[in-house]
């Protein structure tokens, strides 16, 4: 399958706040999950970049406390 080069979202005022919404098909692409944070860089020549910053997961003990489980 190949992949598309270019990706297009249009841009809504909500309430006076300026929105985008990124396309779907490109956070599938990009490998994006639930939780993942979305890093826009601005270059100086006007373009953007967007990666992908993914959510820490704790280990060990304070994971279980962080999702709420039971005490024993």
């Amino acid at each position: 399958m190949r992949q598309r080069e270019e990706y297009q979202a249009k841009v809504t005022d909500d309430n006076g706040l300026t929105r985008g919404r990124v396309p779907c098909p490109l956070l599938r692409e990009m490998g994006a999950r639930h939780g993942d944070r979305l890093i826009f860089r601005l270059g100086e020549t006007g373009e953007a970049t967007v990666r992908v910053a993914r959510l820490r997961v704790k280990s060990g003990k304070g994971r279980r406390k962080a999702q709420g489980g039971k005490r024993r």
